[in-house]
């Protein structure tokens, strides 16, 4: 049997007979990251072989009766709240403006972590966002420093439930801005303890 003909062949045996239902390809649930910013905020986009199909709100993936929300829908709407005034404050010109919406973040804060329960790296996140203020004392945050934390809670909104260990990641990228998410004196305290095992 010649090249061409065994590569028919195989062709062949790879078409689906007629009568058998026609299967849909495999689909996964991604961030959304293909579509434009506002919506990547929205939700997720369900992908299907290179298609991309209408996107998803996340709050429907968290379905809960309209008058008992779970916490994880609330942590979602809260998350969306701080998010969009993080990118509000990154887009006027006025610094006193900026200032006043970044404090009402950070008035979100001891609420978002009552839902520290909805996962290991949300608790972690919002400790670090919240020591990062606290160990700021009142100067405002950088451009670089807004950037990363919007886009950090703007992820966190999208994978509320997400792991430990990618909560740490995320909380490294905000040191890298120069931002200090330990509570102060910890480095004190770990110095001497270090100290104290050396003895």
């Amino acid at each position: 049997m010649g090249e061409t003909e065994i590569s028919k062949s195989r062709h062949e045996s790879l078409r689906m007979p007629s009568t058998e239902p026609l299967r849909m390809p495999s689909a996964r649930v991604t961030p959304a990251v293909k579509g434009t910013e506002s919506a990547l905020l929205s939700g997720l986009v369900l992908e299907t072989q290179g298609a991309t199909a209408k996107v998803i709100n996340i709050e429907a993936l968290w379905d809960a009766p309209a008058d008992n929300p779970s916490q994880v829908l609330r942590a979602i709407d809260l998350l969306k709240q701080t998010a969009d005034l993080l990118e509000r404050a990154l887009k006027v010109t006025d610094a006193i403006e900026a200032d006043r919406l970044v404090q009402q973040v950070q008035a979100t804060l001891p609420k978002l972590f009552s839902y520290r329960s909805v996962g290991d790296g949300f608790g972690l996140i919002i400790n670090s966002v919240h020591y990062a203020f606290v160990n700021l004392k009142g100067t405002p945050l950088s451009q670089p420093q807004m950037r990363v934390m919007w886009r950090v809670l703007r992820e966190l909104r999208l994978r509320p439930a997400m792991s430990a260990d990618q909560g740490i990641e995320r909380v490294t990228e905000m040191e890298e801005t120069g931002l200090a998410v330990d509570p102060p004196g910890i480095g004190d305290f770990v110095e001497h303890f270090e100290a104290m095992q050396d003895d």
